[in-house]
């Protein structure tokens, strides 16, 4: 199982090759990639931002991602993650923190380019790759 956040998602959107590499060389349609629905949303609503954006060709085009639900559970996991980072590491915002939070409850990696996810810190407590 892997957990991608916006950056990777919108890259894929944007049809930047590293993406495609990157799903094709871990699993492709045999792994589990998942995205907690902050992520999703930001995505699909910068798509709908966009002068040329088609919102329903970007949910087509992300089908293959299962789309998670942040509850009170995942939101105490997020917090718990940015104290344990601390001051010394980045500043996760809200959706970065969730992301490494569904990495981190369900066991999977966390995959980025995003320099606070990225961070040596975070990749202490967080199963982080960049792709």
């Amino acid at each position: 199982m892997k957990v991608l956040d916006a950056n990777y998602l919108i890259d894929y959107l944007n049809g930047e090759p590293a993406t495609k590499e990157f799903y094709e060389a871990n699993g492709g349609d045999e792994e589990r990639w998942i995205a907690p629905a902050p992520a999703y949303a930001e995505t699909i609503v910068g798509v709908g931002n966009l002068p040329d954006g088609n919102v329903d060709r970007a949910i087509d085009a992300l089908a293959w991602v299962d789309v998670i639900d942040v509850d009170e559970e995942l939101s105490i996991e997020a917090a718990r993650i940015a104290d344990e980072i601390g001051s010394q590491g980045p500043f996760l915002d809200g959706v970065d923190a969730l992301v490494a939070a569904l990495g981190r409850t369900h066991n999977a990696t966390v995959v980025s380019i995003d320099s606070d996810l990225t961070h040596p810190e975070t990749k202490q407590v967080v199963d982080v790759t960049d792709y």
